[in-house]
């Protein structure tokens, strides 16, 4: 735009440049007048809404909320990545289910981007301002919490490793609150219902603005991939609010005591919901701690195999700590695998792989320690009174089976880090994706 006002000035004469500069200031005192033309209609709509509420709070104290945990994450962390949003209180299955519930409320409050953070707020300002003069404080706050509760509810149950924010959701509430709203008011209106001086009815000059929002907000969440089934829990959830709170919302707020007893029975719906799901596992400690423990066990091994080869120890000691030592940790990191449960399906995999591991290595591990007695173990002597081709026979016949002893072991060492280097490869995904 601002090449192409220097080209425009460059190539126009300073006629036409005054003739220009004189409709663009016909044009603005023209937006002018029709932004100050009198709207009956709407400035009563305005004039009866602030005579039942002087001051709506809730709205602006969560708008500005989300502005100022935006500006704080990006002065502090930079770029926004699902690290940094985690780490402010977005939900992860996996982090949410292991006592970090609370992150069902504070992902109502997070952006992924300053785009996201504009539409939200203005799309909660124009829904929120009207609906927290019509149906109270405590109605416009519940649904917005619970609109985002509900929906993390859902994406942590089906999607446990996804990385949610749940604003799209709670404005999607508001939304929903609207709805039911306005068909109560159209219900009114075909029932015949007199309209007294102190009704508060949303003339169809205001439905319009909101609609022009509620388009702007639902283009955007389309186009950006945010329109899912958690997002339209946010929206059943203001909807049944609507449906039982706003029913006189023209005549009146509801008692807000109703609205506090309905919202501790929604909060223990959702307690119940949590429970249901209960604690999702993350597998990635347990494949470390099993990574951890073939590095440490093999560190002992080497540094005993040295003292076996520069006579500190027998090869007794050696076999012992391969049988005992090292198949007892192994074993030790194989019960807690098996004992893993509510494991993500995208998790199960690298975890058969991890429980295949130790199986092998535990196998692998047996077989060295009795190869290491075979390799040591005293040669026989030859019996009196036998003859060479006999001898020679039960020397081969050892031989071969020290040989097969040793295979044993390298063949399940080979299977078993086959299958380390899979859980290996998983983690480095999962750390980079």
């Amino acid at each position: 735009m601002a090449v192409g006002a220097g080209v425009a000035y460059r190539v126009t004469s300073a006629e036409d440049r005054k003739r220009f500069y004189a409709a663009a200031l016909d044009v603005l005192r023209e937006l002018r007048a029709a932004a100050a033309k009198p709207r009956p209609e709407y400035d009563q709509f305005r004039a009866a809404l602030r005579g039942r509420m002087r001051y709506a709070l809730v709205t602006p104290a969560i708008g500005l909320v989300m502005t100022l945990i935006f500006a704080r994450r990006v002065l502090d962390a930079g770029a926004i990545d699902p690290d940094t949003l985690v780490a402010w209180g977005a939900s992860l299955g996996t982090r949410t289910t292991n006592g970090e519930w609370w992150r069902l409320v504070t992902s109502a409050f997070l952006h992924d981007s300053l785009l996201h953070l504009l539409v939200d707020i203005v799309a909660l300002i124009q829904a929120g301002l009207i609906l927290e003069r019509l149906v109270g404080r405590l109605t416009v706050a519940a649904v917005y919490v619970l609109g985002g509760v509900f929906a993390g509810l859902f994406y942590v149950s089906s999607q446990p490793l996804a990385v949610t924010l749940g604003t799209t959701s709670a404005v999607f509430g508001l939304y929903g609150l609207l709805l039911a709203l306005m068909m109560w008011q159209t219900f009114h209106r075909w029932r015949g219902r007199e309209v007294n001086e102190h009704d508060v009815i949303i003339p169809p000059i205001a439905m319009k603005r909101l609609a022009v929002g509620a388009a702007l907000f639902l283009v955007y969440s389309g186009f950006t991939g945010r329109i899912h089934a958690a997002e339209l829990t946010g929206l059943l959830v203001g909807a049944i609010y609507g449906v039982v709170f706003a029913r006189r919302s023209v005549e009146r707020q509801p008692r807000q005591a109703f609205v506090a007893g309905a919202t501790l029975a929604a909060l223990a719906l959702a307690a119940g919901g949590a429970i249901r799901i209960g604690t999702i596992t993350d597998v990635k400690p347990e494949l470390a701690q099993v990574l951890a423990v073939e590095e440490t066990t093999a560190a002992a091994y080497q540094a005993q195999l040295e003292a076996l080869k520069n006579g500190r120890i027998g090869p007794e000691a050696l076999a012992a700590l391969t049988e005992e030592t090292i198949v007892f940790k192994l074993q030790a990191a194989g019960d807690r695998l098996k004992s893993l449960e509510n494991v993500p399906a995208e998790h199960q995999p690298a975890l058969a792989d991890a429980r295949e591991y130790v199986r092998l290595r535990c196998a692998s591990w047996r077989a060295r320690g009795n190869a290491i007695r075979r390799a040591y173990a005293e040669r026989p002597r030859r019996p009196e009174g036998a003859d060479d081709t006999s001898w020679r026979l039960q020397l081969q016949a050892r031989f071969r089976s020290d040989e097969a002893a040793r295979a044993n072991a390298e063949g399940a060492e080979r299977a078993s880090r086959e299958a380390l280097q899979r859980v290996v490869t998983f983690l480095k995904t999962a750390e980079h994706s």
